[in-house]
C-alpha cells in the first residue's frame, strides 16, 4: 500500500506580487450595489470594476507610490498604505456604482 505525505517547502524569498494584490474589496463594493440595482447590474459593475482596477486604479497607485516614476520589472512592488487603500475602495465604490447605474 502507498503512503503518500506532503512536505511543506518553505522559501527565503518574499513574493513580490503579494503586495499588489489588495484582496478583493472591490468584489464587496460591487455587491453593495446588489439590493439598489438587481443582479445583472451588480455583476456589470463587477466586471467594471474589475478591469478598470487592474488596469488604470492599480497602476495610477504604483506611480503616486514610487513618486511618479515607473517601476522596473526587476524593482519590488511598492507596498499599499493605509491612505492608498481607503483612495482605492473610494474609487473601486464609484466605479461599481456608476457602472451598475449605467447597466441599469
Amino acid at each position: 500500500m502507498r503512503v503518500f505525505s506532503s512536505r511543506t517547502v518553505e522559501t527565503s524569498e518574499t513574493d513580490t506580487d503579494a503586495a499588489w494584490y489588495p484582496g478583493l474589496p472591490h468584489v464587496l463594493a460591487a455587491l453593495a450595489a446588489w439590493p439598489v440595482f438587481g443582479a445583472a447590474s451588480c455583476v456589470a459593475g463587477l466586471l467594471m470594476t474589475s478591469l478598470i482596477s487592474f488596469v488604470v486604479w492599480l497602476p495610477l497607485t504604483a506611480l503616486s507610490l514610487n513618486n511618479g516614476v515607473a517601476l522596473e520589472s526587476r524593482d519590488e512592488a511598492p507596498a499599499l498604505t493605509l491612505n492608498a487603500k481607503r483612495a482605492l475602495f473610494v474609487l473601486w465604490t464609484a466605479t461599481a456604482w456608476v457602472a451598475a447605474a449605467i447597466a441599469r
